[in-house]
């Protein structure tokens, strides 16, 4: 039978005898202590493989290896760094049994973070401790009893009119970068797509281009990711006339380079850094922003070409599976959830529509 006792600190001990060995939890209540007794007691009875040694830690560590294998290596940096900076630091250290909801439910509530990334951490949590579920080193998982904090609505993205496109690749005097966000524009490739792009993945017969690889960045370098995002994210998309010709001279451009730089790793990529490796992908968040502040446009990133050139395709009245096949989107309600919006060109396009059909 459990026993509880006040410490002169303050705190509740709860101690119980579990297979002829005594074990101590810990609470600043009594209720606390008692909670966390009676979640080991369950664990240990219900769960097949209950080990009360392991470190929440070191079952990160197993975690790791089994996602690392069904996501991408840029997905996987993106998990590491709220792994590595919210979460170890307050529960590495604890076995993966002490962990119940109160203190899951405390870490979660503690965070003075942005509501994304409160709610990024919290579906991690459950997606480690599911696995210990399924593994059956927990019975349950405590998780499943934190409520996932509400999204705040996020700004709406900002897109570029027709004429906008035209003003902002106009202040673009590099010849390299025009060559980008022409293709950006017009293609609606994701950056990562747009820096792991070859020359073989260019058709200029057919006039057409494959996404088969990624450009991602790892602890502080660019490297080449042999898969894409999704599986959906593989395809091949039609370019226009004019995006070709700009390539084609870029291409020119390119060579001259190759020829002229002294260890020039030929990657075959069709934007190559200085050396002929992946370009720093942060060097184009930049400049994004900054090509847009030169035609009066704030908040504009590189991520919204992406967003552009999907619009512009709606405003066209362009079929939106054809838009979610481009986009690389895995599914069609993904589309419509992104580009729902109506714009003024739109609203302007149904006006015209009704006083031609009354």
């Amino acid at each position: 039978m459990a026993k509880i006792k006040k410490r002169s600190d303050g705190r509740y001990t709860v101690t119980t005898t579990v297979n002829g060995k005594r074990k101590y939890f810990y609470g600043r209540t009594r209720v606390e202590a008692q909670d966390k007794c009676d979640a080991y007691l369950f664990q240990a009875k219900k769960a097949t493989h209950f080990d009360d040694t392991l470190l929440f830690r070191d079952w990160v560590d197993i975690w790791v290896s089994l996602k690392e294998k069904s996501v991408t290596a840029n997905t996987m940096q993106s998990y590491m760094g709220i792994i590595n900076r919210y979460i170890l630091p307050v529960l590495g250290a604890m076995r993966l049994v002490d962990i119940n909801y109160i203190v899951l439910r405390n870490l979660i509530d503690g965070m003075e973070l942005s509501p994304r990334t409160v709610a990024y951490t919290h579906t991690l949590l459950k997606s480690i401790l599911h696995q210990a579920v399924i593994d059956e080193i927990l019975y349950r998982n405590p998780m499943d009893k934190v409520t996932r904090p509400k999204r705040h609505k996020t700004r709406e993205m900002v897109t570029l009119t027709k004429e906008q496109v035209k003003e902002y690749l106009s202040v673009i005097t590099n010849k390299e970068l025009h060559a980008i966000f022409k293709l950006a524009f017009t293609s609606g490739l994701r950056r990562s797509e747009l820096l792991g792009l070859r020359w073989q993945d260019i058709n200029f017969k057919a006039g057409t281009l494959t996404v088969n690889q990624t450009a991602i960045k790892i602890d502080g370098h660019s490297e080449i990711s042999p898969t894409t995002k999704t599986k959906s994210s593989r395809r091949t998309i039609t370019l226009d006339g004019e995006t070709l010709s700009v390539l084609k001279a870029h291409k020119k451009v390119v060579d001259v380079r190759r020829f002229q730089t002294f260890g020039w790793i030929n990657n075959d990529l069709v934007f190559p850094g200085r050396n002929g490796n992946p370009r720093n992908p942060d060097e184009l968040t930049k400049v994004s922003r900054d090509y847009a502040r030169k035609i009066g446009v704030e908040g504009f990133s590189m991520h919204g070409t992406r967003h552009t050139h999907a619009t512009l395709l709606i405003e066209a009245g362009v079929n939106f599976k054809v838009i979610q096949m481009r986009l690389g989107h895995s599914s069609f309600k993904e589309t419509m959830d992104t580009y729902s919006h109506v714009t003024p060109a739109m609203e302007t396009d149904v006006i015209t529509k009704i006083q031609n059909i009354f």
